[in-house]
């Protein structure tokens, strides 16, 4: 059972770091035993290596935190390992005699263990078996003796007794143990874990199929687009890591908790700030804060929040480990990943998508979402929300891989297993790797998963697969005739005129009632420079702008003139015409290195703020005067202050 509310022991010796090394000193007897020393013929030397690597282990596990807690679970896996090594060893004992004294069954046996050391752990572990036994080939040779005459009944064999085994394996010492009894334990792991994955795929194909519940649509929601996060992951990595100054030589934004969330009606990406290394851990214990950036505003200057005593962070050690706080809470769930959100009054949480196994197909759709579990990095109080019920501020709950693997599953189980398997005709698989955070229709945020034909080459789009982050609610709208994002950023691309500048991800979404892909365009760096919206219909150039209010406006003139929008939908660009109630001006730095200082005009128009820069019109924005009456164009959804796309003002005329 899942508990809903606990709290953490922390833990600040050495000592308790020897306690969670418990998995190398059974490990290691088990082993010893399995060989056929036991727990009385053991060696002194062997309880001294195990000493040895148990301090050692102790030490690393002090500032590095990697062993899982001590759980039921564990232990009981622990017990049936330690039992099927064992059952492996009498069956060896009893039959390895007879199988060595015929030759070739031993070398069909040998090849056919290989095989299954090459499919089960790769190439390089083909290499590893030929390291381990080639010693133990040689040390046989040196020790078995004068053959018998007439050749006996395989007394000269290397293998002839399992005694002799055992004798020549305890001459090699512990190392040599260490490593045999490893190798044979994850080969033989290996082949359980294999079996049994094999058998449940094939037994419950039915069972998987309806784990991808999609719901079909005739296109995509229409979102807000100013609200569209044009900075990507990357980006927001760069920006937020050259942002912490002083803190570099001691804390990094933490990647693994870098996450796209809306904080305060806006989306931003947000990150705490994590440890260099273990020493610093060691020494300092806390972490100062956390840093985020505007996720659609790539001018936006990086915010760091500091005064906090953040203490569970991924680079932690010990007790404070996110992800061994974690499994200490909920040893039977799949532990997904942890992201960073801020809640409304600014305080910093850790976010965790937990899990439950579920059949699996080519490693397809293995799990089942169950929920959500918040951490508060100060306390380390840890809460479990069933999925729907987290908090409204919380943005990201489904994790990338799993809304990948459903993605997956779903484009080749929608034509059932026969098609699926053999004709191809419905079946289509994902153009990227990853998925993408993407802004829907209610103001959330989802993964957005781009279809395509199984065919090399096709740079077609089949459809799109949209997976809600905070309800996994799965869509699925197919397409034809339009192009995936792959052929849109190389049409940017071909547009740009800067060399250096190139397209960032593209994604689709429905802009003003009509398909468009808005992607950025970014330096060699990876800095945002510009926005391009594309039409995938059609073969015209793509619109690229130095903002996304200028790409919109630029857009909403290319659907009238191309007769392609919506007529149902609403405009883009709305038109107001009122007396300006108040002047003032703005100083605004882009926010780079280096960036010059803009100065732009604010007027109070109806009881809304307007921004207007020089650039804009120099012959009427800088002479505009409370009283006068103004007609303004910006585009709808803007938030304030509202950035202007033309503003007349007759009294100048």
């Amino acid at each position: 059972m899942v508990h809903c509310e606990e709290r953490i022991t922390y833990q600040k010796n050495l000592w308790v770091s020897a306690v969670f090394a418990y998995i190398l000193a059974p490990l290691l007897v088990t082993l010893a035993v399995v060989l056929g020393w036991g727990s009385r013929r053991l060696p002194l030397r062997g309880y001294l290596w195990i000493a040895l690597f148990v301090i050692a282990m102790a030490v690393a596990e002090y500032f590095a935190g990697f062993f899982p807690a001590i759980t039921w679970p564990f232990l009981l896996g622990l017990l049936v390992l330690a039992i099927t090594v064992r059952l492996a060893h009498l069956l060896l004992e009893r039959w390895f005699p007879k199988l060595a004294n015929n030759k070739p069954l031993l070398y069909i046996a040998l090849g056919v263990l290989a095989i299954l050391v090459l499919s089960i752990l790769g190439i390089g572990s083909i290499f590893a078996m030929a390291f381990v036994m080639y010693p133990l080939w040689m040390n046989f040779r040196r020790t078995r003796g004068t053959r018998g005459a007439g050749g006996g009944s395989g007394a000269g064999m290397p293998f002839a007794n399992w005694e002799s085994v055992q004798n020549s394996i305890g001459r090699l010492g512990p190392l040599a143990l260490l490593l045999i009894g490893t190798a044979a334990a994850a080969i033989v792991t290996a082949l359980i874990t294999t079996a049994a994955t094999s058998l449940a795929a094939g037994l419950t194909y039915g069972p998987q199929v309806s784990l991808v519940q999609a719901v079909n649509t005739t296109t995509l929601p229409q979102i807000n687009v100013t609200d569209v996060p044009i900075v990507e992951r990357d980006n927001a990595a760069l920006v937020l890591s050259n942002a912490i100054g002083s803190y570099g030589p001691q804390y990094h934004v933490s990647l693994s908790g870098l996450a796209l969330v809306r904080y305060q009606g806006q989306l931003i990406w947000a990150a705490p700030l994590d440890y260099n290394n273990g020493l610093i851990w060691l020494t300092r214990h806390t972490s100062p804060g956390y840093v985020w950036t505007s996720a659609s505003n790539p001018s936006a200057k990086p915010v760091i929040v500091l005064n906090q005593a953040y203490q569970i962070l991924p680079q932690a050690g010990f007790s404070y480990n996110l992800g061994r706080v974690l499994y200490q809470h909920f040893p039977t769930l799949i532990i997904g990943t942890s992201d960073w959100e801020v809640a409304p009054d600014g305080s910093g949480y850790w976010v965790t998508s937990l899990y439950t196994p579920a059949p699996g197909l080519a490693g397809l759709v293995t799990r089942v979402i169950v929920g959500s579990a918040i951490t508060d990095p100060t306390t380390g109080y840890v809460r479990f929300y069933a999925l729907g019920q987290q908090p409204s501020w919380v943005s990201q709950v489904v994790g990338p891989t799993f809304a990948q693997n459903e993605a997956e599953r779903y484009g080749w189980d929608r034509a059932g297993f026969i098609q699926s398997t053999f004709t191809h005709s419905l079946t289509t698989e994902p153009v990227h790797q990853t998925p993408y955070n993407v802004l829907l229709g209610n103001g959330g945020l989802g993964w957005e998963i781009p279809l395509t034909s199984p065919n090399a080459g096709d740079n077609s789009l089949s459809g799109i697969i949209l997976v809600d982050a905070e309800t996994n609610r799965v869509t699925f709208t197919p397409f034809t005739g339009l192009q995936n994002d792959l052929s849109i950023a190389q049409r940017i691309n071909g547009s740009t005129i800067n060399s250096t500048l190139s397209a960032g991800r593209a994604l689709l979404y429905n802009v003003g009632g009509t398909l468009g892909y808005i992607a950025p365009v970014v330096n060699q760096s990876g800095i945002v420079q510009q926005v391009a919206i594309v039409d995938p219909k059609n073969v015209a150039q793509p619109i690229i702008a130095s903002n996304m209010s200028d790409a919109l406006a630029a857009w909403q003139s290319y659907l009238i003139s191309s007769g392609s929008g919506n007529p149902n939908a609403p405009s883009l660009i709305v038109t107001v015409t009122g007396r300006v109630q108040r002047v003032a001006t703005l100083l605004e730095s882009g926010g780079g290195s280096g960036s010059a200082v803009k100065e732009y005009w604010l007027y109070l128009v109806g009881g809304k703020s307007f921004r207007a820069s020089l650039s804009l019109s120099p012959d009427v924005v800088p002479f505009v005067r409370p009283g006068d009456l103004v007609t303004v164009r910006y585009v709808r959804g803007s938030t304030a202050p509202i950035s202007i796309e033309t503003i007349v003002d007759p009294s100048l005329q």
